[in-house]
């Protein structure tokens, strides 16, 4: 068997303390890791020229060069290296110099234990998509997706006791894309609101702040991810997939789930199918493959396999493990056509999902039993949920 490649890792930094931090936090994964040291952002872009990197952890403020311009040439010019800002300040104007060009943040001083944790992760990556097609077609399109700015926006205004309830409100009304999704979804039949809701404040008590950060994590990717095609809409994939992100927070809650377990059911279910839009926006043949498997009445899920090695599923995880969200709402992304695969049998976001998506299916099908067949009843039965699939369509789909 044919070793793994060590994935490669350039560290960024002024402070010749902190790069021997980083030399200490990989000294135990040399087996998997090669690693490269760099005092600013000329002498590690000149070290790229030379050599490919996976990845780029750079300090932000550094004199010449800071990280925020050093991380927007590695995007521009290797959109396909993994990108981290590493930062002791809290000044948003710094921050959002990163945005956009920056897959993950994180604070700084660090300790050990939590960059190695994203190392770890960041590692993972590259066995998520086996597919060297894949990976390929991803980086013509220019980068992958960061995370939005008016998400990072919603973060801070949460996390700051004194920012006045308005301002999340406000926050929204700035991003056109975000305040129509939001309305939209205040409006649905899932809300059965006696009037129409056209102000943005009263949206925002409505939904509550979780739903609200999951909209401004998908709207731009709904929004942008739009494939040159008359025969596939980005819209049609939205509403299956908003649809199931309210059923399995739904199913959370019919069985007793707490509410942070039910915002990330929700969360992982807007975004299951978000490796649709990143294979139809950049791999031509995708969208044959998804006519052909809807023609012949195939699992979409081995279509993909058979003809890129990687599924929808596993783009989507990919996204997602790159933007740090946590492992819960990656798990449920990654095996939600599968779950059996997963280390742990307990009710998850991955439980839910994998349900609502299979009975949100059915109930736009014609041949709806045959859909069902799809539920891992196994799965199920290990979790001692079985029983409930006639409880759950009997409360989602007839609701």
């Amino acid at each position: 068997m044919k070793d793994r490649a060590k994935t490669r890792i350039l560290f960024v930094d002024d402070e010749a303390a902190i790069l021997e931090l980083f030399e200490l936090t990989v000294a135990g994964m040399k087996g998997e890791w090669e690693t490269c040291f760099a005092e600013s952002g000329e002498t590690a872009l000149r070290l790229m020229e030379k050599e490919p990197f996976d990845l780029v952890i750079s300090d932000m403020r550094m004199p010449g060069m800071t990280g925020a311009q050093l991380l927007n040439e590695v995007m521009k010019r290797y959109p396909a290296t993994g990108r981290i800002i590493l930062s002791g300040y809290t000044e948003q104007e710094d921050i959002w110099r990163c945005v956009g060009a920056t897959h993950q943040f994180l604070a700084k001083p660090c300790d050990l234990p939590s960059i190695q944790a994203t190392l770890n992760r960041m590692r993972g990556l590259r066995d998520r998509l086996p597919s060297e097609e894949i990976k390929k077609a991803l980086v013509r399109s220019g980068s992958l997706p960061s995370v939005p700015e008016v998400y990072f926006d919603l973060l801070a205004a949460v996390q700051d006791p004194s920012c006045p309830t308005g301002r999340i409100a406000e926050i929204v009304a700035s991003d056109p894309a975000l305040t129509a999704r939001m309305l939209q979804l205040v409006n649905s039949a899932f809300f059965g609101c006696a009037r129409e809701v056209s102000s943005v404040n009263e949206a925002v008590m409505m939904l509550g702040l979780g739903t609200i950060r999951t909209l401004a994590l998908t709207t731009k990717l709904f929004s942008t991810l739009q494939p040159r095609s008359a025969e596939w809409s980005a819209e049609r994939v939205w509403h299956h997939s908003l649809r199931v992100g309210q059923w399995a927070k739904r199913l959370i809650e019919l069985e007793d789930g707490d509410d942070q377990l039910a915002e990330q059911a929700f969360t992982a279910g807007v975004l299951h199918d978000v490796g649709k839009l990143l294979l139809a926006e950049n791999v031509p043949a995708y969208i044959d493959l998804v006519t052909r498997a809807e023609k012949e009445n195939r699992l979409l899920v081995e279509l993909e396999h058979d003809a890129f090695g990687a599924t929808h599923a596993d783009v989507g995880a990919y996204l997602l493990d790159l933007w740090g969200l946590p492992a819960p709402l990656v798990e449920a992304v990654a095996l939600h056509h599968e779950p059996a695969k997963t280390g742990v049998l307990k009710l998850s976001p991955l439980t839910a999902v994998h349900v609502a998506s299979v009975l949100e299916n059915a109930a736009q099908h014609k041949e709806a039993n045959a859909v069902l067949d799809r539920l891992d009843s196994l799965y199920l039965d290990q979790l001692g949920l079985g029983s409930r699939v006639p409880v759950w369509r009997r409360e989602l789909v007839t609701a």
